[in-house]
């Protein structure tokens, strides 16, 4: 009787614990805001530009390209690499040209804004499965300064 007992205490414990597991919420994704301002020396690499960032909520970071046309017509693939070896890539596409007015009669010195799209479509590290969108704008007139936010979604 005493064995019979302590089979179906054991048989028990095993039971709701195999249901414990079975019901236990999955890990959710962490969805936040971003804001980004990205400033580039053009030329730094063939077909690109690099430079730094500042990211809000992630940092600041010494070193990120921009490779034109890398993943297709008009986009651009964006990789960040921060202090600690983690990596975020991001497509870019040209959504619009903006040209101020009658600044186009300045002729090459008009100042000139690109409106972009952002989809975040990975990384390593840290950033290893991240996913979001963003949109921003390129201040042409200004060398290059990009300035975006959006949505960045860790798992």
């Amino acid at each position: 009787m005493f064995k019979v007992k302590h089979l179906a205490v054991g048989f028990a414990g095993v039971a709701s614990l195999a249901v414990m597991l079975l019901l236990a919420t999955p890990a959710t994704a962490s969805t936040q805001t971003y804001h980004a301002t990205f400033v580039e020396i053009g030329g730094a690499i063939p077909g690109g530009s690099c430079g730094s960032a500042t990211i809000s909520e992630l940092g600041h970071v010494a070193h990120q390209c921009v490779s034109f046309d890398a993943c297709g017509p008009n986009c651009e693939l964006r990789t960040i690499t921060f202090d600690d070896g983690s990596t975020l890539v991001i497509h870019e596409s040209i959504v619009g040209v903006i040209s101020p007015g009658n600044s186009s009669a300045a002729g090459p010195n008009a100042p000139q804004f690109l409106e972009i799209a952002q989809t975040i479509v990975g990384g390593t590290g840290r950033f290893a499965g991240a996913t979001g969108s963003g949109t921003g704008r390129v201040n042409l007139a200004a060398g290059a300064i990009i300035t975006a936010s959006g949505t960045i979604t860790l798992p």
